[in-house]
């Protein structure tokens, strides 16, 4: 078993709009995905990928502007979930940024998502405030936690 990150390109969209759909009350279509891995986005938007033997298991959408990055989504196969990949997926993007001279990165998640929550404060993102009634519900609207994590320390 190897497990690999790497850029996304565009042929990857439709296992990418998968996996959200899959995980994901609002998810981004086979479309936005695209954009997100156009090499025409390339300086604007990044999307990055976990395989594992060939197989797509989660993705990392970010954007960055001068020093700083915004994480957009994250979404790890239902079957794949708890093994590490979002973590994995996480600290090759938070590098990524860095190296492309981000000294911060900010990022909105649910307030009911409490893997999410412990994934990001694990690495280091501290709340920052919260965005009420940011995302849609099947019952109405939900609270955003605004996190975001400063990039000039050592990664962890």
């Amino acid at each position: 078993m190897s497990r690999t990150v790497r850029p996304a390109s565009p042929a990857d969209a439709g296992s990418l709009a998968a996996i959200d759909v899959s995980v994901n009350i609002n998810p981004w279509n086979a479309r936005q995905f695209a954009a997100a891995c156009s090499d025409a986005n390339a300086k604007e938007q990044f999307a990055m990928v976990v395989e594992e033997d060939g197989r797509t298991d989660g993705f990392l959408v970010f954007s960055q502007v001068l020093d700083e990055a915004s994480i957009y989504s994250i979404g790890v196969h239902s079957a794949q979930q708890g093994k590490g990949l979002g973590h994995l997926l996480l600290q090759a993007a938070l590098l990524k940024m860095k190296e492309a001279g981000a000294t911060r990165c900010f990022l909105e998640v649910r307030q009911s998502n409490a893997v999410a929550r412990r994934l990001y404060k694990g690495n280091g993102f501290e709340l920052d405030g919260t965005r009420k009634s940011y995302y849609p519900t099947e019952g109405g609207r939900e609270d955003a936690l605004l996190m975001s994590r400063c990039l000039l320390r050592n990664m962890q």
